[in-house]
């Protein structure tokens, strides 16, 4: 598998694990909607700066 694969399913495995332990404590739905999209939010983020370090590493072919 490639890493943004491993990475795309470590990721869902990780937010349903972090959903079922906002039920089990019984957050409103409102604070788990926002913690939910900050988690989200913050994976974007980190998904679009490894892609930008990986990217400016590889040097090209002549």
């Amino acid at each position: 598998m490639r890493n943004s694969q491993v990475l795309i399913f470590s990721a869902m495995i990780f937010a349903i694990a972090f959903y079922n332990l906002m039920v089990t404590f019984e957050l409103p739905e409102s604070m788990m909607g926002w913690v939910l999209s900050d988690l989200v939010l913050s994976l974007y983020v980190s998904y679009l700066l490894d892609t930008f370090i990986r990217g400016s590493i590889k040097t090209r072919m002549q």
